[in-house]
């Protein structure tokens, strides 16, 4: 009887071990399977948040160029203007040309406004202020409604000292995207 129990003892400890195993694999493949799943997930969002990162990079530097080519732009045809004043030739075209320069600068801040960071705004809003400071002057002087120290050499001056800020927001915008020479003048 000794034998039987022991031959009993050692099958259901069979038994036993086999759906053990059984269970035990099922277990660790289950296992294996969640932690796979973790990691496309894992790599999924970490995929989207690269995806996040260049769309804002991509509209970062959108914008950089458009405010950009909007500051030119602007402080351009004010200093055309300027120039048509002095001699009064073609100061209706220049005119003109200032107004749809002075919308588009006015478009674009709007946007740059939203997409500039924190560092950048101080230095794109002193660029700002001065060219609508120019453009203010211009249109008093030309309205005969200038203020004591107002003049057309004075605007151009301030446009001389604007054009090196314009400069320096270009440089700082594309040190921000990691672009190129930023001391390489235009």
């Amino acid at each position: 009887m000794g034998g039987s129990l022991a031959a009993l003892l050692i099958a259901a400890l069979g038994v036993i071990g086999t759906l053990s195993s059984a269970l035990l694999t099922q277990h660790v493949n289950a296992r294996a399977r969640m932690a796979e799943l973790e990691h496309d997930h894992r790599t999924r969002r970490a995929e989207e948040d690269r995806g996040r990162r260049q769309a804002l990079l991509d509209k970062r530097h959108t914008c950089y160029v458009a405010l950009n080519m909007a500051d030119w732009q602007f402080h351009s045809t004010l200093l055309l203007h300027i120039d048509a004043l002095r001699t009064a030739v073609d100061t209706e075209r220049t005119n003109d040309a200032m107004e749809a320069a002075r919308d588009a600068m006015r478009e674009q801040w709007g946007e740059a406004q939203l997409v500039l960071p924190d560092a950048l705004l101080p230095l794109a809003e002193k660029v700002n202020h001065i060219l609508w400071k120019v453009y203010e002057m211009v249109r008093r002087i030309e309205r005969g409604h200038a203020e004591t120290d107002e003049s057309l050499e004075r605007a151009t001056t301030m446009l001389q000292k604007a054009k090196g800020q314009v400069f320096d927001l270009r440089k700082s915008m594309r040190k921000d995207l990691g672009i190129g020479d930023p001391d390489r003048e235009p």
